[in-house]
């Protein structure tokens, strides 16, 4: 057998050599700027908002507001459900209407609750409608591939969304 001469390494002569130290310094310099760069890039705690919301503690749209829109809203006898939840400034106001309502008529009952909001809050926080008709039917459609193979599809009118922004006074569907 023969044995094989692995040359000792000598640590003491590398860690001297002008190459390791300049990769050495030029190493650290790229590490330095990396933090740097991800220290600009990535947000520093605050608020995930950052200062879009300065200035929503001056607006006051407490809970009993809130619950008066939402009670307008289910009181309505075309409306069998109604919700309305708060993500920073933006009102999300969901609502489930009955089978026999008309895309209109949803729509109707989404701009007459914009009445219930103040002028304030309006031109402070956009607001969201999402309708829904859960025992929708649908019309059954069928659509005929190039293949000549047919399937069936059924095409429903819900869900609805509409958005109106703070700077606006209409609801955009």
């Amino acid at each position: 057998m023969k044995k094989i001469n692995i040359k000792k390494i000598n640590i003491k002569k590398i860690l001297k050599s002008k190459k390791f130290i300049a990769y050495s310094i030029v190493f650290i310099g790229l590490l330095v700027c990396l933090i740097f760069i991800l220290k600009i890039l990535l947000p520093s705690g605050g608020s995930v908002y950052g200062t879009r919301l300065n200035g929503i503690e001056k607006i006051s749209f407490k809970e009993k507001n809130q619950n008066k829109i939402v009670n307008a809203i289910k009181s309505d006898e075309k409306v069998s459900s109604a919700k309305m939840n708060i993500h920073g400034k933006i009102i999300n106001i969901v609502f489930n209407v009955n089978k026999d309502v008309s895309i209109d008529d949803a729509k109707a009952i989404a701009n007459n609750s914009l009445e219930g909001f103040s002028e304030a809050v309006k031109g402070f926080y956009d607001i969201q409608f999402i309708i829904t008709k859960n025992d929708e039917e649908g019309q059954e459609e069928k659509i005929t591939a190039s293949d000549g193979t047919e399937t069936t599809q059924i095409n429903k009118e819900f869900p609805i969304m509409g958005y109106k922004n703070s700077k606006r006074n209409d609801i955009v569907w």
